[in-house]
């Protein structure tokens, strides 16, 4: 090729009669040709040596300052301090060989500032881990402080994108980069990658657990859900028709909004056809979930921006941009309330906040108390409910021998897990009476109100629709604030009794007689000492009422074979002599036999 170059040059004319300075010309030219041929390879290795083995001295900045600015911010670019602190507490007389591969032994390096082994040429873990922290004749000591900062790269960019050399020709892929191999191992579902430090998928001792709460919550199960109800509710309709249709219902936006990154990117639309079989264009009875390996369910990403995991932020799959919350129960309250869906069934958001009720004024039953002091409490050191972190978003967490705890107990400290649990399923038994108490005087409110159009019965009704709707709504079974809960159904009652007493005088009789038998919920309930027990009846009947206590114990007769007439009855009923407890009341008639429970509670 030199040679080559050199004949197009017209002094070579010159020689051209020369045998022996042809030649010499000749071997010159192979000489430099490979000199070029090694400064381009050299050239080559240096640029990937640059790009994947000190990918820290990288400034990623220029391109991404908006991500950079956000890494900065957060604790993945804070790394150092952390490490010396513990080394400095809990290594001390060790060398750093032990605190990488000894007994106990706990891979700072690995988690805290992997590319940390790419500096200087690059260098193993336990030389890293000595370089980057002062050590005394050779060990950790209570005076290690951090060295080099300078050059300690932190859990940087490239800590977790794997960079191609002809970026940004070529897009970086998510993988960890593994500092024990010095080199990238590939993930599946972008949650996997958080948990190799953030759970125990690299480190199977760590008593960093978060990413293995996770799986074991409910937001790491989700695909199946959306199958079942896309099958079960939405037959017939088009994906576009369940995202923007009359009746939208968007299952990506809380059950998978990072969906919408996979394949490049995709609206939320496309993000329902791509993870949900159709036929035709359409889900049908047999829609199943598909390209599961890439559903994200409601991954670590979804509340945690991963340039700053710190902020409480959510992924709007609408917008593809991250929204950021001062409070936390703004975070749940997106599909845990009706903040971004307002037609949402799922309220727990609102009765925590006093969302959406009519006519009834917010209580608090635990004043100060949000959705993270009892879903993401944690717990003792070195504990599940400890190293979980709050993220099975469980009341109630199982130890490893065992044993439960409870995040009640971290404000009421005389209780243990069953006394907590037993608190709970109390104040779910009450709310649960209440509400089928005021479901049913509702339903017969209701019923009366069919082709009555008068302005006032018809808001009352809706009124107290609004409110039964908050408290079903809500996926507590009753514990969520109860107070409040219990206001809305005393609401949800007084509006109905009200209907009913209108409606009976009002209308004609043939309108006002029930068409069935009901025994209905008494209410208050539980009650000290007095309370309601009411029943309908489509026509005049003997009627026997009694209670007795659970064990089948008759304890007393309020009426025994007596004529009523049609109607809704409400008999006062006191347990002034009766003890605490749950009692049964039963409603006889010679067509009819119905039982309740009530609590007495002094």
């Amino acid at each position: 090729m030199f040679y080559q170059l050199l004949l197009m040059d017209g002094r070579l004319n010159a020689v051209a009669d020369h045998p022996k300075l042809k030649e010499e010309i000749k071997m010159k030219g192979r000489v430099f040709f490979a000199i070029h041929v090694l400064i381009v390879m050299m050239l080559f290795v240096m640029t990937i040596i640059h790009v994947v083995s000190a990918q820290s001295a990288l400034d990623c900045s220029v391109c991404h300052n908006s991500n950079y600015q956000l890494w900065m911010q957060g604790k993945h670019s804070q790394t150092q301090g952390d490490i010396a602190k513990e080394l400095a507490e809990e290594w001390i007389g060790q060398p750093p060989d032990s605190v990488i591969h000894g007994s106990g032994a706990e891979n700072c390096i690995a988690c805290h500032a992997p590319i940390a082994v790419t500096v200087d040429g690059g260098m193993t873990e336990v030389q890293a881990l000595e370089h980057f922290f002062t050590t005394d004749n050779g060990v950790f000591s209570q005076n290690t402080v951090a060295a080099d900062t300078l050059n300690w790269p932190h859990v940087f960019c490239t800590t977790c994108h794997n960079l191609p050399a002809d970026h940004p020709t070529s897009m970086p892929v998510f993988s960890y980069f593994n500092s024990t191999t010095a080199q990238y191992d590939s993930v599946g579902k972008i949650s996997s990658l958080c948990g190799q430090c953030h759970g125990a998928l690299r480190f199977k001792d760590t008593d960093h657990l978060t990413y293995n709460a996770w799986k074991m919550s409910k937001h790491s199960l989700t695909q199946d859900d959306v199958a079942g109800e896309l099958a079960e509710e939405r037959t017939g309709e088009s994906p576009d028709s369940v995202i923007l249709g009359s009746d939208p219902e968007n299952c990506i936006a809380c059950h998978g909004p990072t969906a919408v990154l996979a394949n490049g990117g995709m609206t939320e639309t496309e993000a329902l056809d791509y993870f949900f079989t159709t036929q035709n264009g359409k889900f049908f009875t047999s829609t199943a979930s598909t390209h599961q390996d890439q559903w994200p369910d409601v991954s670590c990403i979804t509340c945690h921006n991963p340039h700053n995991p710190e902020a409480r932020s959510y992924f709007n799959s609408e917008t593809g941009n991250y929204e950021v919350f001062d409070d936390a129960a703004e975070l749940c309250g997106q599909c845990h309330g009706s903040l971004r869906f307002p037609d949402t069934d799922h309220r727990s958001y609102n009765i925590e906040k006093g969302v959406g009720a009519v006519g009834v004024n917010f209580i608090e039953t635990m004043p100060g108390i949000t959705c993270t002091s009892c879903h993401m409490s944690s717990g003792e050191e070195d504990t599940n409910a400890s190293m979980y972190h709050g993220h099975t978003w469980g009341i109630f967490v199982t130890e490893e021998d065992g044993s439960r705890t409870a995040s009640c107990t971290s404000c009421h400290q005389t209780m243990d897990a069953t006394a907590a649990e037993n608190s709970i399923q109390s104040f779910r038994a009450e709310t649960q009476a209440r509400l089928d108490s005021a479901e049913q005087v509702f339903q017969l409110a209701d019923s009366l109100m069919q082709g009555n159009d008068n302005a006032a019965l018809v808001a009352k009704r809706d009124e107290a629709k609004v409110n039964l709707f908050l408290v079903n709504s809500d996926e507590s079974g009753g514990f969520h604030n109860q107070h409040f809960q219990l206001a809305l159904l005393a609401d949800v009652i007084q509006r109905s009794n009200e209907i009913l007493n209108v409606t009976s005088v009002a209308e004609p009789q043939n309108k006002t007689i029930p068409k069935d038998f009901a025994l209905l919920q008494n209410y208050p309930n539980p009650f000290n000492p007095s309370t309601t027990i009411e029943f309908t009846l489509p026509y005049v009947t003997s009627v026997t009422l009694q209670v007795y206590t659970v064990l089948g114990q008759e304890v007393e007769t309020i009426m025994f074979n007596k004529k009523l007439a049609a109607g809704v009855h409400r008999i006062p009923f006191s347990a002034i002599n009766f003890g605490n407890g749950v009692y049964i009341y039963k409603l006889t008639t010679p067509e009819y036999n119905q039982t309740r429970k009530m609590i007495v509670m002094k």
